[in-house]
Protein backbone atom coordinates (compact mmCIF):
# COMPACT_ATOMS: atom_id res chain seq x y z
CA UNK A 1 0.00 0.00 0.00
CA UNK A 2 1.25 3.04 -0.69
CA UNK A 3 3.14 6.02 2.25
CA UNK A 4 2.67 9.75 3.30
CA UNK A 5 4.46 12.72 1.69
CA UNK A 6 5.04 14.78 5.20
CA UNK A 7 4.94 14.55 9.40
CA UNK A 8 1.57 15.42 8.71
CA UNK A 9 0.21 13.02 6.09
CA UNK A 10 -0.22 9.25 5.24
CA UNK A 11 3.04 7.11 4.72
CA UNK A 12 0.80 3.79 3.48
CA UNK A 13 1.12 2.36 0.47
CA UNK A 14 3.60 1.24 0.05
CA UNK A 15 4.16 0.27 -2.65
CA UNK A 16 1.62 -0.10 -4.36
CA UNK A 17 2.31 -0.52 -5.72
CA UNK A 18 3.87 -1.53 -5.32
CA UNK A 19 2.62 0.12 -6.16
CA UNK A 20 2.15 0.40 -4.05
CA UNK A 21 3.67 1.00 -1.45
CA UNK A 22 3.19 4.80 0.08
CA UNK A 23 5.36 8.74 2.33
CA UNK A 24 6.98 11.00 4.99
CA UNK A 25 10.26 12.68 5.71
CA UNK A 26 12.51 15.32 7.53
CA UNK A 27 15.80 16.33 6.11
CA UNK A 28 17.47 19.45 4.51
CA UNK A 29 17.42 20.91 1.04
CA UNK A 30 18.78 23.76 -1.22
CA UNK A 31 16.60 26.67 0.04
CA UNK A 32 19.02 29.27 -0.77
CA UNK A 33 19.40 28.61 -4.66
CA UNK A 34 19.46 31.39 -6.62
CA UNK A 35 15.94 31.61 -8.40
CA UNK A 36 16.26 31.03 -12.21
CA UNK A 37 16.37 33.84 -14.50
CA UNK A 38 14.47 32.28 -17.72
CA UNK A 39 12.47 32.37 -20.65
CA UNK A 40 9.10 30.50 -20.89
CA UNK A 41 9.68 27.74 -23.61
CA UNK A 42 6.17 27.73 -24.51
CA UNK A 43 2.84 30.18 -24.78
CA UNK A 44 -0.10 29.73 -23.10
CA UNK A 45 -1.80 27.89 -25.61
CA UNK A 46 -3.25 24.62 -24.25
CA UNK A 47 -1.38 21.33 -26.10
CA UNK A 48 -2.89 18.52 -26.47
CA UNK A 49 -1.23 14.80 -26.45
CA UNK A 50 -0.31 15.44 -30.02
CA UNK A 51 2.57 17.88 -28.85
CA UNK A 52 6.12 17.45 -29.89
CA UNK A 53 9.44 19.00 -27.91
CA UNK A 54 10.49 22.04 -29.67
CA UNK A 55 13.30 20.90 -32.71
CA UNK A 56 15.55 24.14 -32.00
CA UNK A 57 17.38 23.33 -28.92
CA UNK A 58 17.15 26.58 -26.98
CA UNK A 59 20.58 28.13 -25.10
CA UNK A 60 20.99 26.84 -22.18
CA UNK A 61 23.99 26.69 -19.53
CA UNK A 62 23.12 23.65 -17.79
CA UNK A 63 25.27 20.38 -18.10
CA UNK A 64 26.04 17.05 -17.08
CA UNK A 65 23.62 13.78 -16.66
CA UNK A 66 21.19 12.47 -14.74
CA UNK A 67 20.79 9.03 -13.68
CA UNK A 68 16.86 7.77 -13.63
CA UNK A 69 16.52 4.14 -11.64
CA UNK A 70 12.81 3.99 -11.06
CA UNK A 71 10.43 1.24 -9.98
CA UNK A 72 9.03 -1.15 -12.03
CA UNK A 73 8.60 1.98 -15.18
CA UNK A 74 9.13 1.68 -18.78
CA UNK A 75 12.46 1.79 -19.66
CA UNK A 76 11.53 3.28 -23.31
CA UNK A 77 9.13 6.24 -22.25
CA UNK A 78 11.48 7.72 -19.88
CA UNK A 79 14.41 7.08 -22.64
CA UNK A 80 12.12 9.20 -25.12
CA UNK A 81 11.18 11.88 -21.93
CA UNK A 82 14.90 11.84 -21.47
CA UNK A 83 16.00 12.26 -25.12
CA UNK A 84 13.32 15.23 -25.73
CA UNK A 85 15.23 17.01 -22.39
CA UNK A 86 18.59 16.64 -23.75
CA UNK A 87 17.10 17.49 -27.00
CA UNK A 88 16.42 21.13 -25.01
CA UNK A 89 19.94 21.45 -23.33
CA UNK A 90 22.19 19.26 -25.64
CA UNK A 91 24.97 19.48 -22.23
CA UNK A 92 22.53 17.33 -20.90
CA UNK A 93 23.02 13.32 -20.60
CA UNK A 94 20.54 11.67 -19.30
CA UNK A 95 21.17 7.93 -18.59
CA UNK A 96 17.52 5.45 -17.77
CA UNK A 97 18.49 2.22 -16.10
CA UNK A 98 14.92 1.04 -14.44
CA UNK A 99 14.98 -1.41 -12.18
CA UNK A 100 12.18 -4.70 -11.13
CA UNK A 101 9.87 -3.57 -8.78
CA UNK A 102 10.75 -6.89 -6.76
CA UNK A 103 13.99 -5.83 -4.62
CA UNK A 104 13.80 -2.39 -5.66
CA UNK A 105 13.63 -1.25 -1.83
CA UNK A 106 17.27 -3.28 -0.85
CA UNK A 107 18.80 -1.86 -4.05
CA UNK A 108 18.42 1.78 -3.46
CA UNK A 109 19.10 0.99 0.06
CA UNK A 110 22.75 -0.55 -1.04
CA UNK A 111 22.88 2.55 -2.91
CA UNK A 112 23.33 4.91 -0.21
CA UNK A 113 25.23 2.05 2.58
CA UNK A 114 28.01 2.19 -0.28
CA UNK A 115 28.45 6.16 -0.08
CA UNK A 116 26.99 8.83 -1.96
CA UNK A 117 24.81 7.02 -4.47
CA UNK A 118 25.33 7.39 -8.48
CA UNK A 119 21.70 7.43 -9.07
CA UNK A 120 20.00 10.73 -9.32
CA UNK A 121 15.94 10.00 -9.68
CA UNK A 122 14.26 7.51 -7.99
CA UNK A 123 11.23 5.77 -6.44
CA UNK A 124 11.94 6.25 -2.70
CA UNK A 125 8.30 5.64 -1.29
CA UNK A 126 9.86 2.70 0.74
CA UNK A 127 12.53 3.50 2.47
CA UNK A 128 11.09 5.97 5.34
CA UNK A 129 14.33 5.63 6.91
CA UNK A 130 16.30 7.49 3.96
CA UNK A 131 14.10 10.33 4.24
CA UNK A 132 14.10 10.61 8.02
CA UNK A 133 17.83 10.89 7.53
CA UNK A 134 17.90 14.13 4.94
CA UNK A 135 18.84 11.88 1.51
CA UNK A 136 16.54 13.39 -0.68
CA UNK A 137 16.05 16.74 -1.93
CA UNK A 138 13.03 18.77 -0.47
CA UNK A 139 10.46 19.74 -3.03
CA UNK A 140 8.91 22.10 -0.93
CA UNK A 141 11.05 25.18 -1.58
CA UNK A 142 11.57 24.71 -5.19
CA UNK A 143 7.60 24.85 -5.41
CA UNK A 144 7.90 28.50 -5.01
CA UNK A 145 10.58 28.78 -8.17
CA UNK A 146 9.46 29.96 -11.49
CA UNK A 147 9.24 26.86 -13.71
CA UNK A 148 11.15 28.19 -17.12
CA UNK A 149 8.53 25.31 -18.95
CA UNK A 150 5.98 27.90 -18.15
CA UNK A 151 6.73 31.01 -17.01
CA UNK A 152 5.02 30.77 -13.64
CA UNK A 153 5.45 29.08 -10.79
CA UNK A 154 5.78 25.56 -10.46
CA UNK A 155 3.27 25.40 -7.93
CA UNK A 156 0.76 26.72 -10.03
CA UNK A 157 1.23 23.70 -12.77
CA UNK A 158 -0.35 21.26 -10.56
CA UNK A 159 -3.75 20.64 -8.97
CA UNK A 160 -2.22 20.91 -4.95
CA UNK A 161 -5.62 19.95 -3.65
CA UNK A 162 -5.65 16.43 -5.78
CA UNK A 163 -1.71 15.70 -4.85
CA UNK A 164 -2.84 15.98 -1.23
CA UNK A 165 -0.56 18.65 -0.74
CA UNK A 166 -1.67 21.64 0.99
CA UNK A 167 0.70 24.35 1.25
CA UNK A 168 -1.39 26.52 3.66
CA UNK A 169 -0.59 23.52 6.07
CA UNK A 170 3.10 23.58 5.74
CA UNK A 171 5.52 24.25 8.80
CA UNK A 172 8.84 24.74 9.56
CA UNK A 173 9.63 20.60 10.09
CA UNK A 174 7.74 19.39 7.02
CA UNK A 175 9.43 18.20 4.04
CA UNK A 176 8.64 16.97 0.58
CA UNK A 177 10.70 13.80 -0.59
CA UNK A 178 8.76 12.79 -3.27
CA UNK A 179 6.36 14.03 -5.95
CA UNK A 180 3.08 12.35 -7.20
CA UNK A 181 1.40 13.79 -9.64
CA UNK A 182 -0.98 11.34 -11.09
CA UNK A 183 -3.79 9.71 -9.63
CA UNK A 184 -4.78 6.82 -8.97
CA UNK A 185 -7.95 4.24 -7.12
CA UNK A 186 -7.56 1.07 -6.33
CA UNK A 187 -10.51 -1.53 -7.89
CA UNK A 188 -11.24 -5.24 -8.52
CA UNK A 189 -11.50 -6.06 -11.95
CA UNK A 190 -13.08 -9.64 -12.64
CA UNK A 191 -13.37 -11.92 -15.72
CA UNK A 192 -16.98 -11.54 -16.58
CA UNK A 193 -16.83 -14.88 -18.33
CA UNK A 194 -16.10 -16.59 -14.91
CA UNK A 195 -18.64 -14.68 -12.90
CA UNK A 196 -21.33 -15.54 -15.52
CA UNK A 197 -20.14 -19.37 -15.37
CA UNK A 198 -20.59 -18.66 -11.56
CA UNK A 199 -24.02 -17.92 -11.77
CA UNK A 200 -23.30 -14.31 -10.43
CA UNK A 201 -25.31 -11.64 -12.23
CA UNK A 202 -24.09 -8.84 -10.78
CA UNK A 203 -21.24 -7.37 -8.74
CA UNK A 204 -20.99 -7.45 -5.38
CA UNK A 205 -21.73 -4.30 -3.30
CA UNK A 206 -21.34 -5.42 0.43
CA UNK A 207 -18.73 -7.57 1.50
CA UNK A 208 -20.74 -10.67 2.70
CA UNK A 209 -21.94 -10.96 -0.67
CA UNK A 210 -18.28 -10.61 -1.94
CA UNK A 211 -17.72 -13.77 0.32
CA UNK A 212 -20.83 -15.57 -1.17
CA UNK A 213 -19.54 -15.14 -5.10
CA UNK A 214 -16.01 -15.94 -4.33
CA UNK A 215 -17.65 -19.22 -3.08
CA UNK A 216 -19.38 -19.46 -6.20
CA UNK A 217 -16.44 -18.85 -8.13
CA UNK A 218 -14.47 -21.90 -5.98
CA UNK A 219 -17.35 -24.15 -6.19
CA UNK A 220 -17.10 -23.52 -10.19
CA UNK A 221 -13.41 -24.55 -9.97
CA UNK A 222 -11.62 -21.42 -10.11
CA UNK A 223 -9.69 -19.59 -7.95
CA UNK A 224 -11.69 -16.64 -6.71
CA UNK A 225 -9.04 -13.72 -5.93
CA UNK A 226 -5.23 -13.93 -7.96
CA UNK A 227 -3.60 -12.26 -4.68
CA UNK A 228 0.15 -12.63 -3.91
CA UNK A 229 1.35 -13.42 -0.16
CA UNK A 230 4.43 -12.29 -0.30
CA UNK A 231 6.22 -10.07 2.53
CA UNK A 232 6.03 -6.86 0.00
CA UNK A 233 2.18 -7.64 -0.38
CA UNK A 234 1.73 -7.83 3.15
CA UNK A 235 3.58 -4.76 3.46
CA UNK A 236 3.42 -1.82 0.78
CA UNK A 237 1.14 -3.95 -1.45
CA UNK A 238 -2.35 -5.16 -2.07
CA UNK A 239 -2.50 -7.82 1.43
CA UNK A 240 -1.89 -4.56 3.15
CA UNK A 241 -4.27 -1.83 1.21
CA UNK A 242 -6.97 -4.63 2.03
CA UNK A 243 -6.25 -4.55 5.82
CA UNK A 244 -5.76 -0.82 6.60
CA UNK A 245 -8.96 -0.29 3.98
CA UNK A 246 -11.19 -2.41 5.86
CA UNK A 247 -10.10 -1.56 9.91
CA UNK A 248 -10.63 1.90 8.58
CA UNK A 249 -14.62 1.39 8.20
CA UNK A 250 -14.08 0.68 12.02
CA UNK A 251 -11.80 3.40 12.86
CA UNK A 252 -13.18 6.60 10.65
CA UNK A 253 -12.72 8.29 14.42
CA UNK A 254 -9.34 8.32 14.51
CA UNK A 255 -9.68 11.64 13.05
CA UNK A 256 -10.93 13.13 16.09
CA UNK A 257 -7.50 12.25 17.88
CA UNK A 258 -5.50 12.74 15.20
CA UNK A 259 -6.64 16.34 14.32
CA UNK A 260 -4.79 19.38 15.62
CA UNK A 261 -6.14 21.23 18.19
CA UNK A 262 -6.62 24.52 19.10
CA UNK A 263 -3.83 25.01 21.51
CA UNK A 264 -1.75 22.83 18.76
CA UNK A 265 1.78 24.09 17.27
CA UNK A 266 0.27 22.59 13.96
CA UNK A 267 -3.32 24.41 13.80
CA UNK A 268 -3.98 26.43 11.45
CA UNK A 269 -7.69 28.18 12.47
CA UNK A 270 -8.04 28.64 8.65
CA UNK A 271 -7.76 25.23 7.90
CA UNK A 272 -9.06 23.51 11.69
CA UNK A 273 -12.05 26.59 12.70
CA UNK A 274 -14.72 24.89 10.90
CA UNK A 275 -13.54 21.39 10.83
CA UNK A 276 -16.07 19.28 12.47
CA UNK A 277 -15.90 15.07 12.42
CA UNK A 278 -18.35 13.66 9.55
CA UNK A 279 -17.50 9.94 8.79
CA UNK A 280 -20.41 10.12 5.83
CA UNK A 281 -18.38 13.04 4.10
CA UNK A 282 -15.17 10.00 2.74
CA UNK A 283 -13.20 13.47 2.44
CA UNK A 284 -13.66 14.54 6.06
CA UNK A 285 -10.04 13.85 7.17
CA UNK A 286 -8.41 15.48 3.99
CA UNK A 287 -4.99 17.41 4.49
CA UNK A 288 -7.10 20.24 3.11
CA UNK A 289 -10.22 20.43 5.76
CA UNK A 290 -8.43 19.64 9.02
CA UNK A 291 -4.58 19.53 9.94
CA UNK A 292 -2.99 16.60 12.20
CA UNK A 293 -0.61 16.28 14.62
CA UNK A 294 1.48 13.12 14.79
CA UNK A 295 2.30 14.11 17.81
CA UNK A 296 -1.46 13.52 19.39
CA UNK A 297 -1.83 10.06 17.51
CA UNK A 298 2.03 8.60 18.94
CA UNK A 299 0.86 9.62 22.45
CA UNK A 300 -2.36 7.78 21.90
CA UNK A 301 -0.50 4.75 20.30
CA UNK A 302 1.44 4.97 23.88
CA UNK A 303 -1.24 5.15 25.75
CA UNK A 304 -3.39 2.99 24.18
CA UNK A 305 -6.36 5.43 23.50
CA UNK A 306 -9.58 4.51 21.17
CA UNK A 307 -8.72 3.07 18.35
CA UNK A 308 -4.85 3.48 18.54
CA UNK A 309 -5.35 0.27 21.32
CA UNK A 310 -5.32 -3.26 19.19
CA UNK A 311 -5.24 -5.75 21.76
CA UNK A 312 -8.90 -6.55 23.14
CA UNK A 313 -10.40 -4.11 20.57
CA UNK A 314 -13.59 -5.96 19.53
CA UNK A 315 -13.17 -3.23 16.35
CA UNK A 316 -9.67 -4.34 15.07
CA UNK A 317 -11.10 -8.22 15.82
CA UNK A 318 -13.82 -7.68 13.52
CA UNK A 319 -11.70 -6.00 10.75
CA UNK A 320 -8.99 -8.93 10.54
CA UNK A 321 -11.58 -11.60 11.15
CA UNK A 322 -13.13 -10.61 7.76
CA UNK A 323 -9.93 -10.19 6.43
CA UNK A 324 -9.15 -13.99 7.46
CA UNK A 325 -12.59 -15.15 5.59
CA UNK A 326 -11.79 -13.24 1.92
CA UNK A 327 -8.02 -14.52 2.52
CA UNK A 328 -9.32 -18.46 2.08
CA UNK A 329 -10.09 -17.35 -1.54
CA UNK A 330 -6.93 -16.80 -2.60
CA UNK A 331 -4.73 -19.10 -4.43
CA UNK A 332 -2.67 -22.40 -3.38
CA UNK A 333 0.81 -21.26 -1.98
CA UNK A 334 -0.32 -17.88 -1.48
CA UNK A 335 2.23 -17.16 0.90
CA UNK A 336 5.12 -17.58 -1.65
CA UNK A 337 3.18 -16.15 -4.32
CA UNK A 338 4.81 -12.88 -6.23
CA UNK A 339 3.10 -10.33 -7.92
CA UNK A 340 3.64 -11.62 -11.56
CA UNK A 341 2.37 -14.95 -10.85
CA UNK A 342 -0.67 -13.95 -9.21
CA UNK A 343 -1.66 -11.72 -12.35
CA UNK A 344 -1.03 -14.21 -14.42
CA UNK A 345 -3.33 -16.64 -12.64
CA UNK A 346 -6.11 -13.75 -13.66
CA UNK A 347 -4.37 -12.93 -17.63
CA UNK A 348 -5.22 -17.33 -17.92
CA UNK A 349 -8.38 -17.27 -16.89
CA UNK A 350 -7.70 -19.65 -14.02
CA UNK A 351 -8.58 -16.66 -11.28
CA UNK A 352 -11.89 -14.69 -11.43
CA UNK A 353 -10.83 -11.43 -9.46
CA UNK A 354 -7.59 -9.28 -9.25
CA UNK A 355 -6.63 -6.11 -7.24
CA UNK A 356 -6.16 -3.17 -9.77
CA UNK A 357 -5.92 0.33 -11.24
CA UNK A 358 -7.95 1.55 -14.04
CA UNK A 359 -4.66 0.92 -16.22
CA UNK A 360 -5.62 -2.32 -16.30
CA UNK A 361 -7.91 -1.63 -19.15
CA UNK A 362 -5.36 -0.48 -21.52
CA UNK A 363 -2.65 -2.69 -20.05
CA UNK A 364 -4.29 -5.95 -19.83
CA UNK A 365 -5.17 -6.63 -23.81
CA UNK A 366 -1.64 -5.90 -24.56
CA UNK A 367 -0.73 -8.28 -21.71
CA UNK A 368 -2.95 -11.06 -22.64
CA UNK A 369 -0.10 -11.42 -26.13
CA UNK A 370 2.50 -11.59 -23.99
CA UNK A 371 3.97 -14.84 -23.31
CA UNK A 372 6.73 -13.56 -20.63
CA UNK A 373 3.46 -12.36 -18.25
CA UNK A 374 1.15 -15.44 -19.30
CA UNK A 375 3.71 -18.12 -19.40
CA UNK A 376 1.39 -19.52 -22.70
CA UNK A 377 3.43 -19.70 -26.20
CA UNK A 378 1.88 -16.87 -28.25
CA UNK A 379 -0.44 -15.35 -25.28
CA UNK A 380 -3.66 -16.39 -24.51
CA UNK A 381 -7.55 -15.97 -25.58
CA UNK A 382 -9.11 -12.15 -24.43
CA UNK A 383 -11.75 -12.57 -22.06
CA UNK A 384 -14.29 -9.70 -21.24
CA UNK A 385 -13.31 -7.90 -18.23
CA UNK A 386 -14.82 -5.39 -15.94
CA UNK A 387 -14.55 -3.51 -12.67
CA UNK A 388 -15.81 -2.72 -9.58
CA UNK A 389 -15.01 -0.35 -6.18
CA UNK A 390 -14.38 -1.75 -2.84
CA UNK A 391 -17.71 -3.57 -1.31
CA UNK A 392 -18.37 -2.39 2.34
CA UNK A 393 -18.62 -4.77 5.55
CA UNK A 394 -21.79 -4.28 6.84
CA UNK A 395 -23.07 -4.60 10.50
CA UNK A 396 -21.63 -3.92 14.31
CA UNK A 397 -18.87 -1.43 14.88
CA UNK A 398 -18.67 0.10 11.56
CA UNK A 399 -18.47 3.70 10.68
CA UNK A 400 -18.70 4.45 7.59
CA UNK A 401 -18.80 2.65 4.23
CA UNK A 402 -15.37 1.33 2.74
CA UNK A 403 -12.95 3.95 1.11
CA UNK A 404 -9.76 2.29 -0.84
CA UNK A 405 -6.32 3.37 -2.05
CA UNK A 406 -7.46 6.72 -3.96
CA UNK A 407 -3.91 8.84 -4.10
CA UNK A 408 -1.55 10.79 -6.07
CA UNK A 409 1.15 8.28 -6.95
CA UNK A 410 4.86 8.96 -8.46
CA UNK A 411 6.52 8.89 -5.26
CA UNK A 412 9.90 10.31 -7.44
CA UNK A 413 12.43 11.35 -5.37
CA UNK A 414 16.14 12.99 -6.06
CA UNK A 415 19.23 11.84 -3.69
CA UNK A 416 20.87 14.65 -2.52
CA UNK A 417 23.92 15.86 -3.95
CA UNK A 418 25.60 18.71 -4.40
CA UNK A 419 23.85 22.48 -5.71
CA UNK A 420 25.05 22.33 -9.77
CA UNK A 421 23.11 18.74 -9.59
CA UNK A 422 20.35 19.36 -7.51
CA UNK A 423 19.28 22.51 -9.92
CA UNK A 424 19.71 20.04 -12.99
CA UNK A 425 17.37 17.66 -11.65
CA UNK A 426 14.74 20.08 -10.52
CA UNK A 427 14.91 21.94 -14.01
CA UNK A 428 14.26 18.35 -15.21
CA UNK A 429 11.60 17.57 -13.08
CA UNK A 430 10.04 20.98 -14.52
CA UNK A 431 10.50 19.78 -17.70
CA UNK A 432 8.55 16.43 -17.24
CA UNK A 433 5.90 17.79 -14.98
CA UNK A 434 5.06 20.60 -17.46
CA UNK A 435 2.68 20.25 -20.09
CA UNK A 436 5.33 20.38 -23.24
CA UNK A 437 7.40 17.43 -20.91
CA UNK A 438 4.24 15.28 -19.51
CA UNK A 439 2.78 15.09 -23.48
CA UNK A 440 5.68 13.69 -24.11
CA UNK A 441 5.68 11.26 -21.75
CA UNK A 442 1.94 10.62 -22.59
CA UNK A 443 2.60 10.48 -26.80
CA UNK A 444 5.63 7.71 -25.29
CA UNK A 445 2.82 5.60 -23.58
CA UNK A 446 0.21 5.08 -25.97
CA UNK A 447 2.71 4.07 -28.13
CA UNK A 448 4.41 1.71 -25.59
CA UNK A 449 3.77 -2.25 -25.06
CA UNK A 450 5.10 -1.75 -21.58
CA UNK A 451 3.22 0.50 -19.51
CA UNK A 452 -0.12 3.06 -19.24
CA UNK A 453 -0.91 5.81 -17.49
CA UNK A 454 -2.24 4.63 -14.10
CA UNK A 455 -5.05 7.56 -13.54
CA UNK A 456 -4.98 11.36 -14.63
CA UNK A 457 -2.29 13.29 -14.12
CA UNK A 458 -2.46 16.21 -11.62
CA UNK A 459 -1.05 18.69 -14.29
CA UNK A 460 -2.66 21.36 -15.44
CA UNK A 461 -3.25 22.44 -19.40
CA UNK A 462 -2.88 18.76 -20.28
CA UNK A 463 -5.45 17.47 -22.40
CA UNK A 464 -6.06 13.31 -22.38
CA UNK A 465 -7.15 11.81 -25.78
CA UNK A 466 -11.25 11.40 -25.36
CA UNK A 467 -10.56 7.93 -24.68
CA UNK A 468 -8.82 7.82 -21.50
CA UNK A 469 -11.10 10.81 -20.46
CA UNK A 470 -13.79 8.41 -21.00
CA UNK A 471 -12.36 5.63 -18.87
CA UNK A 472 -10.88 7.63 -16.04
CA UNK A 473 -14.07 8.88 -15.39
CA UNK A 474 -16.16 5.67 -15.40
CA UNK A 475 -14.43 5.09 -11.67
CA UNK A 476 -16.79 6.72 -9.12
CA UNK A 477 -14.46 7.96 -6.22
CA UNK A 478 -15.25 6.39 -2.81
CA UNK A 479 -12.42 8.38 -0.85
CA UNK A 480 -8.94 7.33 0.37
CA UNK A 481 -8.63 5.73 3.39
CA UNK A 482 -5.58 7.00 4.89
CA UNK A 483 -5.57 10.68 4.57
CA UNK A 484 -3.05 11.40 7.74
CA UNK A 485 -1.78 8.98 11.02
CA UNK A 486 -5.17 6.87 11.02
CA UNK A 487 -5.20 4.03 13.78
CA UNK A 488 -6.22 1.91 10.10
CA UNK A 489 -3.05 3.34 8.48
CA UNK A 490 0.29 3.11 10.97
CA UNK A 491 -1.13 0.03 13.06
CA UNK A 492 -2.50 -2.63 10.77
CA UNK A 493 1.13 -3.73 9.35
CA UNK A 494 3.16 -2.99 12.75
CA UNK A 495 3.74 0.00 14.10
CA UNK A 496 4.32 2.98 11.58
CA UNK A 497 6.50 1.45 8.96
CA UNK A 498 9.31 1.00 11.38
CA UNK A 499 11.02 -2.03 9.81
CA UNK A 500 11.74 -3.96 12.78
CA UNK A 501 8.15 -3.93 13.59
CA UNK A 502 6.65 -4.52 10.07
CA UNK A 503 9.15 -8.13 9.94
CA UNK A 504 7.80 -9.35 13.65
CA UNK A 505 4.37 -8.52 11.87
CA UNK A 506 4.51 -10.43 8.64
CA UNK A 507 5.49 -13.21 10.95
CA UNK A 508 2.43 -12.83 13.21
CA UNK A 509 0.12 -12.40 10.30
CA UNK A 510 0.91 -15.10 8.47
CA UNK A 511 0.53 -17.14 11.48
CA UNK A 512 -2.98 -15.72 12.18
CA UNK A 513 -4.27 -16.54 8.72
CA UNK A 514 -2.44 -20.07 8.99
CA UNK A 515 -4.87 -20.98 11.63
CA UNK A 516 -2.07 -21.01 14.08
CA UNK A 517 -3.49 -18.32 16.16
CA UNK A 518 -6.42 -16.90 17.02
CA UNK A 519 -7.87 -13.31 16.89
CA UNK A 520 -7.64 -12.65 20.07
CA UNK A 521 -4.11 -14.25 20.65
CA UNK A 522 -2.74 -12.30 17.64
CA UNK A 523 -3.55 -8.57 18.61
CA UNK A 524 -2.17 -9.40 21.75
CA UNK A 525 0.75 -10.34 19.93
CA UNK A 526 0.84 -7.50 17.77
CA UNK A 527 -0.05 -4.63 21.07
CA UNK A 528 3.74 -6.26 21.95
CA UNK A 529 5.19 -5.91 19.08
CA UNK A 530 4.16 -1.85 19.00
CA UNK A 531 4.71 -1.39 22.74
CA UNK A 532 8.16 -2.92 22.28
CA UNK A 533 9.35 -1.30 19.27
CA UNK A 534 7.68 2.10 19.97
CA UNK A 535 10.54 3.78 21.84
CA UNK A 536 12.79 3.03 18.97
CA UNK A 537 11.01 4.14 16.30
CA UNK A 538 10.34 7.72 17.83
CA UNK A 539 14.08 7.74 17.78
CA UNK A 540 14.08 7.11 14.30
CA UNK A 541 11.77 10.55 14.21
CA UNK A 542 14.17 12.20 16.30
CA UNK A 543 11.49 11.93 19.07
CA UNK A 544 11.22 11.40 22.81
CA UNK A 545 9.19 10.19 25.54
CA UNK A 546 8.68 13.66 27.13
CA UNK A 547 7.92 15.24 23.10
CA UNK A 548 4.14 13.57 24.01
CA UNK A 549 3.73 14.66 27.59
CA UNK A 550 3.00 18.21 25.29
CA UNK A 551 1.69 17.29 21.83
CA UNK A 552 0.78 20.72 21.82
CA UNK A 553 4.12 21.79 21.98
CA UNK A 554 6.87 21.73 19.04
CA UNK A 555 9.53 19.37 19.34
CA UNK A 556 13.00 20.70 20.20
CA UNK A 557 15.44 20.01 16.85
CA UNK A 558 17.52 17.02 17.21
CA UNK A 559 20.89 15.71 15.11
Amino acid sequence: MPKGISKKSSIYLLCVVLILTLLAGAGCSGNKEKEPETVPKQNSTTPDSSTEPPSEAPESDLSGTIRISLSGKSNSVWKVVGDAYSKLHPNVKVVVDNKPGEGYKEWLTAQFAAGSPDVDMVVNNEVEDLKQAGKFVDYYPYLEKISPYTGEKWKDGFDLAGMNINLDAVSAEDHLFDLSYESIQVVWAYNKDIFAKAGITETPKTFDQLLVDMQKVTDAGYTGLALAGGSNSFWTGRVGWLMGIYADQYMRDSAEIMRSQEQDYTYLPQVDDNWKFDPTDPYNDSANKVTKNDLRTLKAIKDKVGPYKVEGNPQWKASIEHIKELMKFTPKGFFGLEDAQAYSLFLTGKAAAILAFPDLYWQLPKDLKDETKTGVKEGVKPFEFGFFNMPSIEGPGVMAPARTVQIPIGYYGFTQKDAKQTELDMDFMMYVTSPEGYNVYLKATEESTDASLAGPPMIKNVVLPDAMKEVFASFQPIGHFQNGPTAAGVLPRGLWDYQPSVQDWIVLIQKYLNGQMTADAYLTALQANIDKNFEAMLKTRKLELSDLEHPERRPPERK
